[in-house]
């Protein structure tokens, strides 16, 4: 009881008048590398914990029910019977769905946004935390903390295939390195770590071994040319327009129309358009265009992108950090190992920081943003939340971008090109 009293007192006077300066918000998402399903009441929400040596020792305790108290009117609290390793930094906001340690045995909920100068030890977020305040309600409540169990399965079932063609087949929630691949007919196909190349019509299985456990997927391989066979119709087609020796028969009526001899009045008034030499003059005007010259030395910092093997086209924004990242790319290409979160995007550390004018956004699937300042965030979902827009990727369905980048990690490249 003492202990609370302590900290309220210690969170009341910053309210009358301290104002600390803290460090920027970091990224959780980042280091983010467990879910965490909470129970609040009735109403479920997923959370993202950090990989750190506090949140390792925390887990050991999941699941857990925790009763936790109403403090300030934007916070729940708990503390433990136990104490847990801290890693506290100063921080300057905090947003609504937060989840920190204070101290070393102070689990803290935020509800709400607010400015703060106290240190924490980040342990995780709520993804999205629409309806929490509403969940929380008033006074004391109860708070289930639980990691669901990964659900092994392949990121697709049915496959089909042109010949020469190549597919990456993953195990999801399993370990890459202890997944071991086969397929019943090698004559159809070939498989090594996922990787599917299709070599010969027909159908076929590929079989991947994790854990004594066996995923099945179907295979079908089909001909390149069968696309491509159409146009031969039009052979027959071409044939037809030999009926032009028709108009054979119009020779006699021809031999009438020598009367066309009479328009031989008319050269005078062809002769007239010999004014066309004045166009002449329009030459002056065509070697100004030569100025198409100046876009190539724009051009020589062009950006590029890959996810994985597959480059993607990218409309990228004209703004401080593109021109920043742009510079990084001209001096070599980028690689960005990403990570999935929370089922609707991929992120990834730059490895540096670069210029940011985060604000306050609706993300939409293919958007590019920076995330903290040193975060490069990929999504092919949604969410709400403050970045620096960086780019869109162009010319793929929603869909196609779950496919590429909602089935496991991947890697991003960037480069420039002239």
């Amino acid at each position: 009881m003492r202990k609370i009293r302590i900290c309220f007192c210690m969170l009341l006077t910053l309210i009358m008048g301290l104002e600390g300066i803290g460090f920027p918000y970091t990224s959780v998402e980042a280091a983010a590398t467990t879910v965490v399903q909470i129970k609040i009441g009735d109403t479920n929400f997923q959370a993202s914990f950090e990989d750190n040596k506090t949140t390792k020792a925390l887990f050991k305790k999941f699941p857990v029910t925790y009763t936790m108290s109403e403090l300030n009117g934007n916070e729940k609290y708990k503390y433990l019977s136990y104490e847990l390793p801290k890693n506290a930094k100063q921080v300057k906001t905090i947003h609504a769905g937060d989840i920190m340690l204070y101290g070393t045995d102070c689990i803290v909920l935020f509800y709400k946004d607010f400015k703060t100068s106290y240190s924490y030890t980040r342990l995780g977020r709520i993804t999205d935390p629409s309806g929490l305040e509403k969940a929380v309600k008033k006074g004391k409540i109860k708070v289930q903390f639980s990691i669901p169990k990964k659900k092994i399965r392949l990121n697709k079932k049915k496959i089909t295939l042109t010949k020469g063609s190549s597919f990456q087949l993953k195990l999801i929630g399993g370990k890459a390195k202890k997944v071991k691949w086969s397929v019943q007919n090698k004559k159809i196909a070939t498989v090594k770590n996922g990787r599917i190349k299709a070599k010969k019509k027909g159908k076929t299985r590929i079989v991947a071994i994790y854990k004594k456990k066996k995923y099945v997927c179907k295979l079908t391989v089909t001909e390149k040319s069968a696309a491509t066979a159409k146009p031969k119709e039009t052979a027959d087609a071409t044939k037809e327009p030999v009926q032009t020796e028709e108009p054979k028969e119009t020779p006699d009526a021809t031999k009438e129309p020598v009367q066309t001899e009479e328009p031989k009045e008319t050269p005078d008034a062809t002769k007239e358009p010999v004014q066309t030499e004045e166009p002449k003059e329009t030459p002056g005007i065509t070697e100004e265009p030569v100025q198409t010259e100046e876009p190539q030395e724009e051009g020589e910092y062009m950006m590029k992108m890959k996810i994985d093997d597959v480059e993607v086209s990218v409309a990228w924004e004209d703004n401080e950090s593109v021109r920043e990242l742009k510079k990084i790319a001209g001096n070599g290409e980028i690689k960005i190992s990403m990570s999935m979160y929370g089922g609707f995007e991929q992120v990834g550390s730059l490895g540096t920081n670069i210029s940011r004018q985060d604000v306050q956004m609706r993300t939409e699937p293919g958007d590019i943003v920076l995330y903290s300042g040193n975060q490069m965030v990929v999504f092919y979902g949604s969410n709400t939340w403050a970045y620096t827009r960086l780019g869109k990727i162009q010319g793929l369905t929603s869909e196609e971008l779950k496919n590429l980048l909602g089935t496991g990690n991947v890697t991003i490249t960037i480069f420039a090109h002239s």
